[in-house]
């Protein structure tokens, strides 16, 4: 990386680590094919397995309910269609989140269409899930919850535990999936310990690759598969797996120590500074928040004419999930928490991870200080 950037949009992606790096040119050395018999594709199949493992170890999971996918998108897209097709005949009634991601929403919508009940549930101004709506809602015949746990584009840490319970009171048939994309190897995920049957993370978002992800599920039988084909881990996710992907994705997982100590006091030094500034709104929980995003609003600016201004000095942000950042409409996630369409249109996401300095973050604050005060004078 540059070393005069700040690049502050680690929930878009985060840079490769060097661990990473030598992992996906060691799976270029061993290029075999981890199906094939011969001694090369053995060998990738082992070293496949190998990240499996490191990756099972962090979530504190039985490698055997690990799959590997292509992202979050198809994790998230598998645990919600696989559980609903498992259990359509129990019950056609799921529930999610009005906040989620929209690999989740997305999802929901085209099960709407399909004659499936769907439930979107509210959340507060801070972004925390309506859980007394969330008991009104649930029944006998829910067969599926999805709820993530941290929010994309405001780092908020949603109740997933009090989500179980509620769970199992109302709706013991249900089984529960969590979107932890942007929690794990940020904050301690553990699936049994929260309460989550079913789990999906990303590579590219813990200095992994792009193309790689996984989905925890805690017994195979509870979901059917997407796709047909080969027999590759035992016909659930058949396709020639992403060796060096995935390779990169385990050796990402061993660096990460769910500590998330650091992000939350570089959190709170960005918003001290950025507070100097008059006319900016903090979005989203402090209190139950991971550290790893800030949502502001700069009132009366256009976010577009700020992130590049800022760009143009070397400081990278995002207007808000790199999924939708080419599409007009404003974010489904602030007007949920009951933000204005001006202080939508102002608003900016700064995300941070564990590159992320100090001094990174009192320099990016200063820059935004001076072009938030330079776009307001000429407006």
């Amino acid at each position: 990386m540059n070393k005069e950037m700040i690049y502050l949009d680690n929930a878009a992606t985060t840079q490769p680590s060097r661990a990473a790096v030598e992992a996906m040119i060691k799976a270029g050395e061993c290029f075999g094919n981890p199906s094939s018999l011969h001694g090369l594709g053995l060998e990738a199949e082992k070293l496949v397995e190998e990240s499996r493992k490191s990756i099972a170890e962090k979530l504190g999971v039985d490698s055997k309910n690990i799959l590997f996918t292509s992202g979050g998108t198809e994790a998230n897209n598998a645990a919600i269609f696989g559980v609903a097709n498992a259990r359509h005949k129990i019950g056609a009634k799921v529930v999610t989140c009005k906040t989620e991601h929209p690999s989740v929403l997305e999802s929901f919508r085209y099960l709407e269409s399909q004659g499936f009940t769907v439930e979107y549930i509210e959340v507060n101004k801070d972004g925390i899930i309506d859980l007394d709506m969330l008991y009104e809602f649930l029944d006998m015949e829910t067969t599926l919850i999805s709820v993530m746990h941290v929010n994309n584009e405001t780092g908020v840490i949603q109740p997933i535990e009090k989500i179980r319970e509620i769970m199992l009171e109302k709706s013991p048939y249900a089984h529960l999936h969590s979107d932890c994309v942007q929690s794990f190897g940020k904050i301690d995920v553990k699936p049994k310990k929260m309460g989550a049957d079913l789990v999906s993370i990303s590579a590219h978002k813990i200095h992994g690759y792009k193309g790689a992800g996984a989905l925890y599920v805690s017994d195979m039988r509870m979901i059917r598969p997407m796709l047909f084909g080969g027999e590759q881990q035992n016909e659930m996710r058949p396709g020639t797996e992403n060796v060096g992907g995935i390779l990169a994705f385990g050796a990402a997982a061993k660096e990460c120590d769910g500590d998330n100590s650091n992000l939350i006091l570089l959190r709170n030094a960005m918003k001290e500074k950025l507070s100097q500034i008059p006319d900016i709104k903090i979005n989203g929980s402090d209190e139950f928040n991971s550290g790893s995003v800030l949502n502001v609003s700069f009132k009366g600016i256009k976010a577009e004419i700020l992130l590049h201004a800022l760009e143009a000095r070397g400081v990278y942000v995002s207007t808000g999930a790199a999924c939708s950042s080419h599409k007009p409409q404003p974010s489904h996630v602030l007007s949920a928490m009951g933000l204005d369409k001006n202080e939508i249109g102002g608003s900016v996401r700064i995300s941070f991870d564990r590159l992320t300095t100090m001094e990174d973050v009192i320099k990016a604050a200063e820059i935004m200080k001076e072009e938030a005060a330079s776009i307001r004078r000429y407006m």
